[in-house]
């Protein structure tokens, strides 16, 4: 019966949080292998959303107290609610805050968007969350260019100019 009652129609809210969820999250993880010279270690290690966008935060030259880290991790409590809780029962709460944080972070379309149905205001608050970060990752690759040069005079080179390997 449960079974039923959940896949009998589709939950377009429900899709368009998971969606925006993975799409946010791609976006941290690409950041973070700008970061580290070995991203793997850090994204095979299973760490949670959370700690991901904490790092990501750290490394944040001028942005890390900005209030739009709220509202990224406000959509991943709302995902979390929707991934981990059939009936959801702190849902309601978690799309207000979602919501009162984009028309804060958006106030030039807070008139306009204020009474946009959920999906939309989900789609909206991504779209928002990943354009930071998307600008965020070209101030990182700039940044990562010159560390890498940096690096690379450092190599010691074989007279092929190959780096040598250690042995």
């Amino acid at each position: 019966m449960q079974f039923r009652k959940h896949f009998e129609e589709i939950d377009d809210l429900a899709l368009a949080i998971l969606k925006s969820h993975l799409i946010v999250e791609s976006a941290i993880d690409n950041i973070i292998g700008l970061i580290f010279f070995h991203p793997d270690l850090v994204l095979d290690a299973r760490i949670s959303f959370f700690v991901k966008v904490q790092m990501v935060r750290a490394y944040a030259l001028h942005e890390s107290e900005m209030t739009i880290w709220k509202l990224v991790l406000a959509i991943s409590e709302l995902r979390n609610e929707i991934a981990h809780n059939l009936e959801g029962k702190k849902r309601e709460k978690r799309l207000a805050a979602v919501r009162n944080l984009y028309l804060a972070e958006a106030p030039d379309f807070a008139e306009a968007h204020k009474n946009y149905p959920d999906p939309l205001i989900i789609i909206l608050a991504s779209s928002l969350c990943t354009g930071f970060l998307g600008e965020m990752e070209k101030d990182i690759t700039t940044l990562r260019k010159c560390v890498d040069a940096l690096g690379a005079h450092r190599v010691p080179k074989g007279k092929d100019g190959k780096p040598l390997k250690k042995t």
